[in-house]
């Protein structure tokens, strides 16, 4: 009898969990609409949270045993949010969008915190109140440089001030930055003055070692110029000060009288209209470069654009000289920008085939084209032949100008779609699920007008979080484990119930659906996902079973102690997870779907003799 006990509640758990692996058999073949998977995820919610409604919390409150229930629901419940916050901090955030988007909104707010705190160091923001912080504060963003890798360039527009977070920066005016380098460690700023007065950048910054970044960028200095009194008065003290002065005689080599011209200026514009103008303007060479439009080869997405996207374009390029010898990019090294030669000649070379002959470009030519385009890490080596000059397109312009240029976007589109960019991709950096998934993140980011992958970005988080699966496995062991416990203990109470194996069923399909989906967007593998939910169905049964055995002669109050465990568990799961993605991605079809799933389970309890 008790063998045969122990068996039927394996059974049911397998029942139950089964839907688990079919869940991600689907997900092979179907790739369902956030539409649908909201339904699905919500009717599931719904349905479990009649079935331990019913079968768990009112069988026990109706048997006395309401406060052995209520402390074993507050203890799941903590446990569940502890261990969940454990395994998502080790990666395990990746099985679900509810928990991923959760995941990463507080370190989002983690993030904001340590910024206030460190921002306050600056000489300028030293009284500046906490309330105009948060002002700038959502537009930071980290970014982490690798040794030797470019931060930004002389003659680049200061549209971003830095402030270093580990790691260290030099700061240097020759290309090779044997003299008069500035060195700069952790708490750092640079690029602060070029950004207030709007001038090129006339040095350049280069990572070090291994550095992290805070990136804030001027469109959010401008911001708290209008809105902050205090940050326009700590600002017309810095106008009126030697400070800038200082800076833009030694660094622009600017005479007194155009220092005090621009200084008289910035300050009626900064008290009438909360802006300061430009000290400098940006060398761009506009004119020439919309004249050669249609004669740049190596990139043919520029030509025969409508002419206003030419203008566009031109008014987003830089030009710059650089003296021969000098090194435009480095082999295996972070791509920003692409470059259009206007005189001059450039030669190409790969290093580690040095019998494969060099690329020589002359003027009109296109190069670093690819690796902007796919924000790959470039493939060859640029060095200047002799003296040029140069436009160079920024990656960060470029992808503001989709936004603004439609048949710039589209040809951007095509170029993906084509698989050109994916077949570039798998010739250098990335294996054929990599590039895929490159791809449509790509395509999804164009749709949406989000910030577009780098390629460079997916091979790193490919091999970030190497603890992930692991991570991910525990996680959905997490959510399992309590349901699997109760269905064994339930059996020896109360026999089997229809509408909590249905409501467990229910629920898990989309739940397996929705994490099997999220997962193959991370790149994992089918037959990985497949083995994970498989795994947690013979979990379920093993814990079900367990569930029957130690549960056989267990007191009442026990009893309802542990399923109270497990509904609290399972009602925080609901909670966090499932009907928050669900409605993050269908909005309002939720409340019908989960009224549906709940009046399913119901009717399920109607079958039961």
């Amino acid at each position: 009898m008790f063998d045969s006990m122990v068996m039927m509640a394996f059974a049911l758990g397998i029942i139950s969990a089964s839907s688990l692996p079919i869940g991600a058999i689907t997900a092979k073949f179907w790739q369902p609409s956030d539409r649908a998977t909201a339904i699905l995820m919500a009717f599931g919610g719904g349905a479990l949270l009649a079935a331990l409604t019913i079968d768990l919390v009112a069988s026990a409150v109706e048997e006395g045993h309401f406060y052995a229930l209520a402390a074993g629901a507050m203890v799941g419940g903590l446990l569940f949010i502890g261990l969940n916050q454990l395994v998502n901090d080790y990666g395990g955030f990746l099985r679900k969008a509810s928990t991923t988007i959760y995941h990463l909104r507080r370190k989002q707010h983690q993030q904001i915190k340590q910024i206030i705190s460190r921002i306050h160091q600056v000489k300028l923001f030293h009284d500046l109140p906490t309330n105009d912080f948060k002002i700038i504060a959502p537009s930071v963003r980290v970014v982490t440089f690798h040794k030797g890798e470019t931060i930004f360039r002389k003659g680049d527009p200061a549209d971003t001030f830095y402030i270093i977070d580990e790691g260290g920066v030099d700061l240097f005016r020759s290309e090779a930055g044997e003299k008069n380098t500035i060195q700069l460690q952790s708490y750092g700023v640079f690029g602060w003055y070029p950004c207030l007065t709007s001038t090129p950048n006339t040095l350049n910054a280069v990572a070090s070692r291994e550095t992290r970044v805070w990136l804030i960028p001027k469109h959010a200095i401008d911001t708290l110029l209008i809105n902050s009194p205090h940050f326009q008065q700590e600002v017309h003290l810095l106008l009126r000060s030697g400070e800038l002065q200082q800076y833009l005689e030694q660094q622009h080599l600017l005479t007194a009288d155009e220092i005090d011209r621009w200084t008289d200026r910035a300050v009626r514009q900064l008290i009438r209209r909360g802006v300061v103008p430009p000290a400098v303007e940006v060398t761009r060479n506009s004119a020439e470069i919309l004249e050669r439009f249609n004669q740049i080869s190596r990139l043919p997405m520029l030509a025969e654009l409508p002419e206003e996207e030419q203008v566009l374009i031109g008014c987003a390029l830089i030009y710059k000289r650089y003296q021969r010898g000098d090194t435009l990019f480095l082999q295996h090294t972070r791509s920003d920008r692409l470059f259009i030669l206007d005189s001059g000649e450039v030669n190409l070379i790969d290093p580690e085939t040095p019998l494969q002959k060099t690329v020589v470009l002359h003027a009109n030519d296109a190069f670093g084209t690819f690796s902007l385009l796919t924000g790959a890490r470039h493939s060859v080596t640029a060095v200047a032949a002799e003296d040029i000059g140069l436009w160079e397109l920024r990656r960060r312009d470029f992808l503001d100008l989709l936004g603004t240029a439609p048949v710039l976007a589209e040809r951007y589109r095509e170029f993906i779609q084509m698989g050109d960019a994916r077949d570039y991709l798998q010739s250098r950096h990335l294996n054929s699920e990599q590039s895929q998934r490159w791809t449509r993140q790509a395509l999804r980011s164009i749709d949406t007008g989000e910030e577009l992958p780098s390629a460079a970005d997916v091979a790193r988080d490919l091999h970030a979080n190497k603890a992930a699966p692991l991570a991910i496995w525990l996680g959905l062991t997490l959510d399992g484990v309590p349901e699997s416990l109760v269905i064994g203990s339930s059996l020896i109470n109360a026999g089997i119930s229809v509408s909590l194996i249905a409501g467990l069923f229910l629920a898990n399909f989309p739940e397996a659906l929705s994490s099997s989906c999220g997962m193959k967007e991370q790149g994992f593998k089918f037959r990985r996902i497949f083995l994970m939910w498989f795994s947690l169905m013979i979990l379920t049964g093993v814990g079900a079973a367990m569930g029957g055995i130690f549960f056989v002669n267990a007191s009442p109050a026990l009893f309802a102690f542990v399923e109270g465990v497990a509904a609290g568990a399972m009602l925080t799961m609901i909670a966090e997870t499932m009907l928050p993605e669900a409605y993050f991605k269908g909005g309002s079809v939720v409340g019908m779907s989960t009224l549906c799933g709940f009046l399913t389970a119901i009717f399920f309890k109607t079958l039961e003799v």
